[in-house]
């Protein structure tokens, strides 16, 4: 593992309580979604600022709404009279329920999110800038396909249109499998940094100064997490990578997102290890033929997790990209 303290000196270390800050969002609660499509499901959502760019962040796999605890502050806090920005809890996850009984697609968690925009009346034609990770990513696209008329840009970070398996079929098995075998906390944390974050960029040293690696500051978040956040529950994890394997835009649908869309980004890195940063290509390649102008961006040797790892550049190309869609 590629930090330098060891759990226990993370859990003692004097800034292990501040390493992730709680703003106080504008609004916050649930919205009841599905409620006739097998629901009633619980979806929690907070919403930062109150400027006129609405930003709807997406979180992927697993991932809680506080996983955006970067972008809040760089857009909701400090650039509140300019953008108002939304993050929830997928459904299976966090906050949100997550029931065994009905099914994780990511079309159905693409209504939810629909749903939980018309809940907080966001609902005015190209008012939506929509940016989605990885299983977001996923979810963006269903929900740009579904109501094209009410985005304004579309940004798709570290996603695919469909996953495509890189290794032998049976390595690609196997590393699934993996995936789903039970782990100890530090087996986890582990896997989860080759997965997410390169390794150049693990070894140096803490952006901020507080730890003595990135590494380290990855584990202290994810000690955090543990001990502030509700426990995940093993049916989301579960259902909701069934949604993301199973996900599928094909050449007709992604061509009509293209069409119907006028402002996309699709972004990668070139070191992903979750999704191979070739499903990017692929998908601007389909998304590319409705005609428009798709924009793509891509960072060198970079992990999946391009919000944190290129925090400064990520937030200034979403800034850049979603102030120019929205004077058109």
């Amino acid at each position: 593992m590629s930090h330098t303290l060891t759990l226990e000196e993370l859990v003692r270390h004097p800034e292990i309580t501040n390493v992730i800050v709680k703003h106080e969002p504008r609004r916050c609660g649930a919205a009841f979604v599905a409620l006739e499509r097998g629901g009633p499901i619980s979806i929690a959502y907070e919403v930062y600022g109150n400027g006129p760019i609405h930003l709807v962040f997406i979180m992927g796999l697993n991932g809680p709404r506080i996983a955006w605890h970067r972008q809040i502050k760089y857009f909701g806090i400090d650039r509140g009279d300019q953008f108002t920005v939304l993050v929830f809890d997928n459904r299976g996850v966090g906050d949100s329920d997550a029931p065994w009984a009905l099914k994780y697609s990511t079309s159905d968690m693409a209504k939810d999110t629909v749903e939980l925009c018309d809940f907080l009346s966001w609902t005015k034609p190209k008012q939506l800038h929509v940016i989605g990770v990885s299983m977001g990513g996923m979810i963006a696209q269903e929900l740009a396909y579904l109501i094209p008329d009410r985005v304004a840009s579309l940004i798709l970070q570290s996603t695919a249109a469909a996953l495509v398996p890189t290794l032998p079929w049976h390595k690609h098995l196997l590393h699934r499998a993996t995936m789903l075998m039970p782990k100890t906390l530090p087996q986890r944390l582990a896997a989860a940094q080759r997965n997410l974050f390169s390794p150049s960029w693990l070894v140096k040293p803490d952006d901020h100064g507080v730890f003595p690696t990135n590494a380290d500051r990855y584990v202290a978040e994810e000690l955090w997490r543990l001990n502030d956040l509700k426990p995940p529950v093993i049916q989301g994890f579960l259902l909701q990578g069934l949604a993301a394997t199973w996900h599928y835009v094909g050449p007709d649908r992604l061509k009509t997102i293209g069409e119907k869309v006028d402002r996309i980004m699709v972004c990668t890195g070139t070191g992903d290890e979750m999704i191979e940063w070739g499903h990017s290509t692929r998908l601007v390649e389909g998304l590319r033929k409705g005609g428009n102008e798709v924009h793509y961006r891509e960072w060198l040797g970079v992990g999946h997790v391009l919000s944190w790892e290129v925090e400064g550049e990520y937030n200034k190309m979403v800034e850049e990209f979603v102030t120019g869609a929205h004077r058109i």
